[in-house]
């Protein structure tokens, strides 16, 4: 928690000075103020950070000018002052000077801009000149462009620079490391490196960019590059409000006067592509504008609340503080965001400045979601807010009021705890004392910065003075005892001397500040860093790492150990953050950074004596000590360990770091440290080591802060002693005195102490202990931590407290040995809490469940449940809530885990309920246990009137039926009638309208419902009355088969009694089937179905063979299947055979297995096979032989061939494996997408060709689908004769079809290959002329493109040559024709013709040539070359062209 205390600039005591501007250095807590006075006019002044006047540095007043401007370099200490006259002064450390730089701007200087490494600087009036300024190494400005834009400028800004690994100084390394990780440091009270004492800078290394933007008030922007060229990139719609760089890419942000924001895409000539256009709103037109992380714009709105927006995603929020002022005329005036520290301030017209701090918890960038901004404490200046400006080292916040200066600067809460008496800072200067149980409240005579209390003393400090104030016990007030200048940052008291750390040497002084002793440090130990005391050691860490530690019981302070250099130990070493050793200065616990200067998470200690350092790692939760074979049990790392840590509310420590540590005031072994979660960073170097623990859980289920405490025990190593989360009330932990810990509260919450006293969980109970009990318990701790319960049990034999014992117990819970914890009880006299135990012991339940009857015992019942919960004993647990009243959780827990008790907790429950009689209550858990049938009737049983109210409310037909009964026994058969109508109770509905003699009525209802019951109690009925037929029928109805039947033969009703037993079970079948056969009228075919049906299949077709019943028989072969006796089967077919039914015979057969008969039957009386049929006739693989199943197949596949059932046919050949047989049966079906896929799956060289032969029968001419199958199956039946011939027959459809001798050749040189292949000399040849014969015409077609009368000349002499072998001569003929005809050489072209006439008779001159050809030389000569026939039947239209590029190649 941290407070910013304030404090104006001390401007020499001047009155009536009005500050213009402020700017701070980015390395220096320098803060340069530009100010104006009646007496001296305008100028700068320089302060340091605590507002005094910066030594050594004097910049000149200018009498008759005001300083407009004013701005850093960003590494040297050099400033740029802008005037109101044009004027532009440098002020320079190198020599203290500051002189007047030659310029040419003739008006106010507005704009003073410095590169990133502070090569260039950018300087522009209100009239419009843009000065560009380099310096050199004598620190001097010279002009390198300058334009005069006429147009009054208002922002200038350079374009972003990335810089390189290691441009940095450490310094710098620390700031760049700190901003990535500054939420990890804020976990840090008060710490932040101090490495950069180490090294100088290096920014002159940095790479920039130093093309930059200029915006005007007439709302152009100007792009100017490196060497000075300009040029007008953008002309927005207003003037230029402000120009903002976009962090995550090259994106202009550009806001205009009007509030309209615009982002554009920075091209590399610097040029402006517009990307988005956004108006915003605000009551105030001076608003102010900033960003406030990445791509988040945050816009003052004119009231007491900031807007974010983010640019990337379009969503906005407000941001809205609370000042405490009356009414609405308080507003924002001036915004600030601090990017490290993720901070955004905010001033007000009324002097308050607000502040908002972003805490992004998960690795990736949530800054535009609202709930991560929390409000930070609000800090009061009194006057308005003009300026706000973070300083160089983001706890510095600078306030321009115009009439005053004030520095905020960042402090942590300061807070001592000693010896019984703690001190809380609530106020710059107010220190609120807790002593003697009594608050006192001390005002210090300065701003404090630290505390330390004794005793007897408070002393405070602020860095530069100390002040030592006694403590009057007897009025609790306090009275200076004295006051010294000293420039230190830390300090201790011990008896009348403080100690006072100064760089090199710790100084021992008076209260009054003079020196008795001087402790020195050496050069290779470095500067002192750290300050600690504790009993009479005094420790000391160094910049360089060492450790040193003095006795101060003597009279002088004399060294207790020998340096310690902790980089010699410790790898990745950075810099101590803190060190503290324990009573006995026997360890030292320490706190690091890593060179990173990210906080290191483990928590190391150095045993002095042994001279070896251990460490804890709060990122895994693990010791030093992992690779050993023996764990303590209560170790983060070992598996009881986590169990502990998950069940006792222990919480999970892993994925944390130490903040804070402090030794017990007397035990030297117990060790309490506070640890909390790193928030969300991009940096690695301790979220890599969170992400290695496997229990490293979800950072939103953990607690933010806990606070550990460790034994640290020579052969053990450190080991966790116990965890406990704490709140965001506490602020830090202070110290621990077994039995408590002392943590720093809020001091914004409103509570009655700001020290929270904790007890420590094991002294549970004991507050007023004397030491042996204390020391006693310490040790059962330590003992029981480390698995010694032997060692433990002695450590607390001798203690005779019954509060000891039980507390003891208690933690016999935690470790789970009942064996100490029956002796505990029996020491208490818990006599059924031992005899539970023992029983527990005896059960060999596991040891959780066994530690959870303890607890119960013990009135543990939360840790109880968290070990029934952990083990996952959710029946005990069930079991636990119910004991224990908590039927709520007992309920949930049986919904979510304990099903199978879910109707017994809710029968326990209604028990209850109705025990305490809340019998409404009890009621619906009654019907939840599904137990209220017979619950609900027995509890209400003795108020009639609430019993019959829920009758008539529920819906259960159960306990309508039941209060039927009741009425029913009652007497009152109309409301029972009544009931069991509401129930449905057809057969009690029967059975009382039956006693009422009306049958009638029962009847109605029997036969409506259709209920067997009802039906069949009426049955009985009209047969006690010798109704025979209405017995007959409800027998039937309530399905009572026999019944019916037995009446059907008493009154011989033989139609009626067959209809029955065709539906009644097997039994009445077979009396039935009996009584047909041997009746004197015997009905053979009935008795022989039925026999069947009842399963007596051999006497049914015994009967049927005996009585020639072909029907039945007919009727039962249907039945038949080859699980029935093959003797039957026969039997049966041989029957059939006889009566000429030859396809049921040869069913028969091949059910029987007979398949050799089948066949023949199937050959010789020429029997359809189905497809059903010819898998029963396959014989299965494993019955007989296979030449015998082959033999089947093939004369199946002949009878289906003989059958045309082709498809049939080939499937049987396929599985006999006579491909061949099969190809030829799918060839005659003419199915060629089969034909396809059998070739290609048969993959034999025969197949391949009757596949190609029969593809050539179709019309592959127009199918390229198949001309392609052909010649890929030819290909693959190795059959180049055949492909070649097919070739052939390819080149004469072009030429007779397409008129194309270009791929007729093609196909031939196709054919030519295969058929040399195949070495047919004879065909070569003779292919070979015609080749040559289609080539020369092919020549002449291809010549004619280049030459045409040369070609029409070789076309006449190809005519006159006579040697046509495959050109036709009307295609030359036509060639020539068109020729003439496209040239409009009718004639020739008409006498052509006609000779084309003579030469070739009997010639479809139209076939040859284009009609729209034979028509033009028609109408240019007045002739008719073709008549009105068939000729002009021909398509005037294009002939379609086909696609044939691929055909052959």
């Amino acid at each position: 928690m941290s407070l910013y205390f304030d404090c104006a600039i001390n401007s020499g005591g001047a009155s009536g000075n009005i500050h213009v501007s402020t700017s701070w250095h980015t390395t220096h807590a320098l803060l340069a103020v530009g100010s104006y006075s009646e007496e001296k006019g305008g100028y700068v002044s320089v302060y340091t950070d605590d507002g005094e006047a910066a030594d050594g540095i004097d910049i000149p007043a200018h009498p008759t000018a005001q300083v407009t401007c004013i701005s850093w370099h960003p590494s040297k200490k050099m400033l740029a002052i802008g005037w109101e006259n044009g004027e532009l002064f440098l002020y320079s450390d190198h020599n203290n000077t500051c002189v007047e730089v030659p310029t040419i701007h003739n008006a106010s200087v507005i704009l003073l801009e410095w590169s990133q490494a502070g090569s260039r600087l950018i300087s522009g009036d209100s009239a419009g000149s843009v000065v560009g300024w380099t310096i050199d190494r004598s620190n001097q400005l010279n002009t390198i462009f300058h334009h005069e834009l006429k147009d009054p400028l208002s922002q200038v800004i350079f374009r972003n620079a990335s810089n390189p690994a290691g441009a940095m100084d450490i310094n710098g390394l620390a700031r760049a490391a700190v901003a990535g990780d500054e939420r990890a440091l804020d976990l840090f009270s008060s710490w932040r490196p101090k490495t950069g004492k180490r090294g100088g800078f290096g920014g002159e290394n940095l790479r920039e960019n130093l093309n930059f933007y200029v915006g005007s008030m007439s709302g152009v922007i100007y792009y100017l590059n490196e060497n000075g060229s300009c040029m007008e990139v953008l002309q927005a719609d207003g003037a230029i409000r402000s120009l903002l760089y976009h962090e995550l890419g090259e994106i202009l942000v550009v806001v205009t006067e009007s509030l309209v924001v615009g982002q554009f895409r920075v091209e590399p000539d610097g040029s402006l592509v517009e990307m988005s256009k956004v108006k915003m709103s605000s009551r105030s037109a001076d608003c102010s504008i900033t960003w406030a992380g990445k791509g988040l714009l945050a816009i003052t709105t004119g009231e007491l609340s900031v807007r974010l927006w983010n640019l990337d995603t379009g969503d906005n929020f407000v941001l809205t503080g609370t000042t405490g002022a009356a009414g609405h005329s308080e507003f924002i005036s001036s915004l600030c965001f601090c990017t490290p520290k993720s901070t955004l301030a905010a001033g007000t017209n009324l002097g308050n400045i607000l502040m908002w701090k972003h805490h992004d918890i998960n690795t990736g960038d949530t800054s535009s979601q609202e709930g991560n901004w929390t409000p930070e404490p609000l800090a009061r200046v009194g006057l308005a807010v003009k300026h706000l400006s973070w300083g160089s080292n983001y706890n510095l916040l600078g306030v321009n009021t115009v009439r005053e200066v004030f520095i905020l600067r960042e402090h942590q809460i300061s807070a001592h705890y000693n010896d019984n008496i703690s001190a809380v800072q609530t106020s710059p200067t107010n220190i609120s004392v807790h002593l003697d149980d009594q608050m006192s409240l001390l005002t210090a005579d300065i701003q404090v910065r630290g505390i330390f209390v004794t005793i007897d003393t408070v002393t405070v400090w602020n860095g530069h003075r100390v002040i030592v104030y006694d403590i009057l016990h007897e009025t609790n007030r306090f009275l200076s005892q004295g006051a010294f200048n000293v420039e230190c940052e830390t300090l201790v008291v011990y008896e009348k001397s403080v100690y006072t750390l100064e760089n090199m040497k710790i100084n021992i002084r008076t209260f009054q500040g003079t020196i008795k002793q001087s402790l020195n440090l050496s050069e290779n130990e470095g500067f002192g860093i750290s300050l600690d005391i504790h009993s009479a050691f005094l420790i000391c860490a160094t910049l360089n790492g060492c450790i040193r530690m003095w006795d101060l019981s003597r009279r002088e302070a004399k060294s207790h150990s020998h340096p310690k250099y902790l980089s010699e130990h410790i790898t990745d070493f950075g810099e101590v953050i803190s060190a503290k050793c324990n009573h006995n200065a026997t360890k030292v616990s320490i706190l690091i950074a890593q060179s990173s200067l990210i906080p290191d998470p483990k928590l190391y200690i150095w045993d002095v004596e042994n001279d070896v350092i251990l460490y804890f790692n709060f990122a895994s939760g693990k010791n030093d000590q992992d690779d050993s074979c023996s764990v303590p049990p209560n170790s983060a790392r070992s598996e009881r360990g986590n169990d502990y840590q998950t069940k006792f509310g222990k919480v999970d420590i892993s994925g944390r770091v130490a903040v804070n540590h402090s030794w017990d005031v007397e035990e030297p072994r117990l060790l309490i440290v506070e640890a909390k979660l790193v928030p969300g960073t991009d940096r690695a170097d301790i979220r890599s080591q969170m992400q290695a623990s496997p229990r490293n859980l979800n950072q939103d289920t953990q607690s933010t802060t806990v606070v550990v405490s460790l034994f640290v025990l020579e052969d053990d190593g450190v080991v966790v002693h116990d965890s406990t989360a704490i709140t965001d009330d506490f602020v830090k932990l202070l110290a621990m005195n077994v039995p408590h810990y002392y943590l720093l509260r809020n001091p914004n919450d409103s509570h009655d102490t700001l020290i929270e006293k904790k007890m420590l969980r094991d002294f549970s109970g004991l507050e007023m202990t004397d030491k042996k009990t204390k020391d006693a318990i310490v040790n059962f701790s330590m003992f029981l931590c480390i698995g010694n319960m032997d060692e433990a049990f002695k450590a607390i034999k001798t203690i005779k407290s019954e509060h000891v014992w039980e507390n003891m117990a208690r933690m016999c819970v935690k470790t789970k040995r009942l064996d100490v914890a029956a002796i505990c009880l029996g020491n208490m006299g818990h006599a059924a809490g031992a005899r539970a135990v023992r029983k527990a012991i005896k059960s060999k339940e596991e040891p959780d469940v066994q530690a959870a009857i303890l607890a119960v015992h013990l009135n543990m019942l939360d840790e109880a449940e968290q070990l029934l919960a952990g083990c996952g004993r959710y029946d005990l647990l069930n079991k636990l809530y119910q004991d224990s009243g908590q039927w709520n959780k007992a309920l949930d827990v049986c919904e979510n885990n304990d099903r199978i008790h879910l109707r017994n907790t809710y029968y326990n429950y209604a028990k209850h309920l109705e025990a305490m009689g809340d019998l409404p209550s009890a009621v619906p858990m009654y019907e939840r246990s599904e137990t209220y049938r017979f619950e609900v009737p027995r509890m209400l049983f003795d108020d009639v009137q609430m019993l019959e109210s829920y009758v008539t409310k529920t819906e259960d037909p159960a306990i309508k039926r039941w209060w039927a009964q009741y009425m029913e026994s009652t007497g009152e058969m109309e409301t029972a009638l009544h009931f069991y109508t509401m129930a449905k109770d057809y057969l009690s509905l029967v059975r009382v309208y039956c006693y009422c003699d009306n049958l009638e009525k029962a009847a109605e209802i029997a036969s409506q419902t259709g209920d067997r019951a009802a039906c069949y109690h009426l049955a009985r009925q009209y047969e006690n009355i010798d109704n025979i037929s209405e017995a007959i029928h409800f027998f039937t109805r309530a399905q009572a088969y026999s019944n019916a039947i037995r009446i059907c033969k008493e009154q011989g009703y033989d139609e009626q009694m067959w209809n029955l037993a065709l539906l009644a079970a097997p039994g009445e079948q077979l009396d039935a089937a009996r009584y047909f056969e041997t009746t004197e009228r015997p009905q053979y075919d009935k008795a022989v179905i039925l026999y069947e049906k009842a399963g007596y299949l051999g006497k049914a077709l015994d009967l049927a063979f005996a009585t020639n019943q072909h029907n039945a028989l007919q009727f039962i072969s249907g039945t038949l299947d080859s699980n029935t006796d093959p003797v039957l089967l026969n039997k049966t077919a041989d029957f059939f055979l006889q009566g000429g039914q030859f396809d049921r015979a040869v069913e028969m057969y091949a059910a029987s297995k007979n398949y050799p008969k089948a066949l023949e039957l199937c050959v010789n009386h020429n029997i359809s096979v189905t497809e059903e049929m010819a898998e029963k006739l396959t014989i299965p693989k494993g019955e007989g032989t296979e030449e015998e199943r082959l033999a089947a197949l093939d004369k199946i596949a002949e009878a289906c061939f003989l059958q045309g059932n082709y498809h049939l046919a080939t499937k049987k050949w396929t599985q006999a494996g006579m491909r061949h047989k099969a190809m030829k049966a799918l060839l005659k079906s003419g199915d060629t997408e089969k034909i396809v896929f059998f070739a290609n799956v048969s993959r034999e060289q025969e197949i391949y060709v009757l596949a190609a032969n029969y593809l050539q029968s179709l019309d592959w001419r127009n199918n390229p689908e198949i001309m392609k199958h052909i010649i890929n199956f030819y290909t693959k039946g190795k059959a180049p004769k055949l492909l070649g011939g097919f070739y052939e027959a390819c080149a004469q459809v072009e030429i007779d079809e397409y008129q194309n001798y270009d791929k007729a050749l093609g196909a031939l040189t196709e054919a030519y290959r295969c058929l040399d292949k195949a070495g047919d000399q004879m065909r070569l040849d003779e292919l070979k002329d015609n080749m040559e014969n289609i080539k020369e015409f092919v020549d002449i077609q291809a010549q004619y493109e280049n030459s045409a009368a040369a070609a029409i000349d070789r076309c006449k002499e190809f005519l006159n040559s006579g040697s046509f072998i495959m050109v036709r001569k009307g295609d030359v003929y036509g060639f020539m024709i068109e020729h003439f005809a496209k040239n409009n050489q009718f004639k020739p072209a008409y006498a052509m013709i006609e000779d084309m006439k003579n030469k070739i008779p009997n010639v479809n001159v139209a076939y040859y040539i284009n009609l729209q050809t034979i028509r033009g030389v028609e109408q240019a000569l007045n002739v008719q070359i073709i008549g009105g026939g068939a000729d002009y039947e021909q398509d005037d239209d294009e002939d379609e062209i086909v696609d044939e590029t691929d055909r052959y190649n």
